[in-house]
């Protein structure tokens, strides 16, 4: 059996969607629909149930999958020991991060790494979601979070404080502490007008209304004047357009990590790049936690 066959079925098994597994293997998804068909006629059985609603896996398909992540298990933990024996400064590094660190925080130094290293090729996942470093999904992660997965190695970096915004008009013309607020807050899709996070704010009062579900679009949204936003210090400091809401107090939420898998530490290239971050992140401390502690 062809091993992109079986990282081809694994995709497919785990999205249950033809065109999630193209997208997840950067190939057409009429070539996974093509490549699977092959492989079940290798082996002579069939693997999936197609659908409507999607490709649902056999009773020999689920017996199957054990046996292809045992062999997908033994290839990358092969990749990784090949590449983790890299000691020169060129080649390619696959980083996850979520847009507003990539666009907003560290794209200078993205700019400044790729000067001083020339034959290393950064290659940006940007995405919200925790890409799998064991699978070769990523080479470096960079995250804010309380838990880093235990299988994975890196440097902390500085927490990343919050505090809530509005632009200076709509502070002037709403009364915080009125009794009856005509000031609202900016809201997630959390539902309800006092979830928890306002409750815990210094203005439990105030009720959320809208829905923004994205944090480059709450600054957007604040900036616009539709009301007060709890925004990341790095992303809502730096706006002459906003201003703190009184009393003006920052709030720590999460820290950062520059995360890679233990076999990949000792490449020269990663290791550089993890160092190279980590204290890019720390220069900023001042930024990210805004200038004061809560």
């Amino acid at each position: 059996m062809d091993w992109d066959d079986i990282k081809i079925f694994l995709a497919l098994s785990r999205s249950g969607s033809v065109r999630a597994a193209a997208k997840s293997l950067a190939i057409s998804h009429t070539t996974v629909a093509r490549r699977i068909g092959a492989l079940e006629e290798t082996l002579a059985t069939r693997l999936f149930d197609r659908r409507p609603e999607g490709y649902t896996l056999t009773d020999i398909g689920e017996r199957f999958v054990a046996r292809a992540e045992t062999i997908e298990s033994e290839a990358l933990g092969l990749e990784r020991e090949v590449v983790g024996r890299d000691g020169k400064l060129s080649g390619a590094i696959t980083v996850t991060l979520a847009a507003p660190f990539a666009a907003h925080l560290l794209m200078a130094d993205f700019a400044r790494f790729g000067t001083l290293y020339p034959d290393i090729e950064l290659r940006l996942a940007i995405t919200y979601d925790i890409l799998d470093l064991a699978r070769r999904e990523a080479d470096v992660a960079i995250r804010a979070t309380h838990k880093p997965p235990e299988n994975l190695v890196g440097r902390r970096g500085p927490t990343v404080h919050y505090a809530a915004y509005a632009t200076h008009d709509y502070l002037a013309a709403h009364d915080l502490a009125a009794e009856r607020p005509t000031a609202q807050w900016i809201g997630w899709d959390d539902g309800g007008k006092f979830p928890k996070w306002v409750r815990q704010s210094d203005h439990p009062h105030i009720p959320a209304r809208w829905r923004v579900p994205d944090i480059a679009v709450q600054v957007e949204a604040a900036k616009a004047g539709l009301g007060i936003a709890y925004l990341p210090c790095f992303l809502a400091d730096p706006s002459a357009e906003l201003a703190r809401v009184p009393p003006g107090r920052s709030h720590p939420r999460w820290p950062c990590w520059v995360l890679t898998h233990p076999d990949l530490r000792a490449t020269e290239r990663v290791r550089v790049f993890v160092g190279f971050i980590a204290e890019a992140l720390k220069a900023k401390q001042d930024l990210l936690t805004g200038g004061r502690a809560g």
